[in-house]
């Protein structure tokens, strides 16, 4: 519980800094202002949007209420939304549900791989006992854990330029893990540092993988996607280090209520 109130409290500082930069560059480039939703037409699209959000009700209540495993809840609310997309919505006929049921049987064979490769690899360093050699080559180089985390911030930020997150977690995180158990650090604020490093290494030039996506979704030359994204960027790094080196903000939740 205390895990996911931090990566919670960390995506909405997060969000705070990055809405507030996105503010300041709309009034100064003076971009023209949405329409506003009256109340009426609110309500209405609410209404019509509700079989589609209870999704996430299925989803989040059935593994909070202990009904279903999260496994077991993923399945569930699959089958609910390909229910709903047929019969309420009636947008998903025989061809998409085909190129839906390829498409998932990709990525799930991707997944499995990497998934199997990534285990090989960590039974092959842990035999050959890497995570020791590591940690003494890098207690040799220091013994401050302020240094470590600099030292880690740069390693997994550019990791996050080229590598999946799934690689990252599966290999390399277990390979820093007694590091952080010898100098001391909570691996809850540990995990935070992390994900920040891995988001941001996604969104840096010119290997982040979400710069592709940004630049295919929006229709956009990547090099104009990197452009913008640089400021952004520096936003999300300064916040990084502010988190890696004031561990209060984000301890001070599960710090009280432990």
């Amino acid at each position: 519980m205390y895990r996911k109130y931090c990566l919670k409290l960390k995506r909405y500082r997060e969000i705070s800094l990055l809405g507030i930069f996105v503010a300041v560059i709309s009034f100064k480039r003076k971009y023209p202002r949405g329409e506003q939703m009256v109340f009426k037409m609110f309500l209405r699209v609410t209404l019509e949007a509700f079989p589609a959000l209870f999704t996430v009700i299925l989803l989040l209540g059935g593994i909070y209420l202990g009904v279903v495993t999260p496994t077991e809840a993923g399945a569930l609310s699959s089958a609910y939304a390909i229910l709903i997309s047929i019969l309420i919505y009636h947008n998903l006929g025989p061809k998409k549900m085909w190129k839906i049921i390829k498409k998932s049987a990709a990525n799930t064979a991707t997944l499995a791989l990497l998934a199997g490769s990534s285990m090989l690899f960590s039974y092959i360093i842990s035999l050959e006992q890497v995570p020791r050699v590591i940690a003494a080559f890098v207690m040799g180089l220091t013994e401050n854990k302020y240094i470590f985390l600099f030292i880690v911030n740069i390693v997994f930020l550019l990791l996050g330029c080229v590598l999946d997150v799934s690689t990252i977690q599966l290999v390399f995180v277990p390979m820093v893990l007694p590091l952080v158990n010898a100098f001391g650090i909570d691996l809850v604020h540990f995990g935070v540092v992390i994900c920040l490093n891995m988001m941001i290494g996604h969104s840096t030039p010119p290997f982040g993988m979400l710069l592709f996506i940004v630049s295919g979704l929006g229709k956009a030359k990547i090099s104009g996607v990197i452009r913008e994204i640089i400021p952004m960027i520096a936003v999300m790094i300064a916040l990084l280090f502010a988190i890696t080196y004031i561990p209060n903000i984000v301890m001070w939740i599960p710090n009280n209520l432990m």
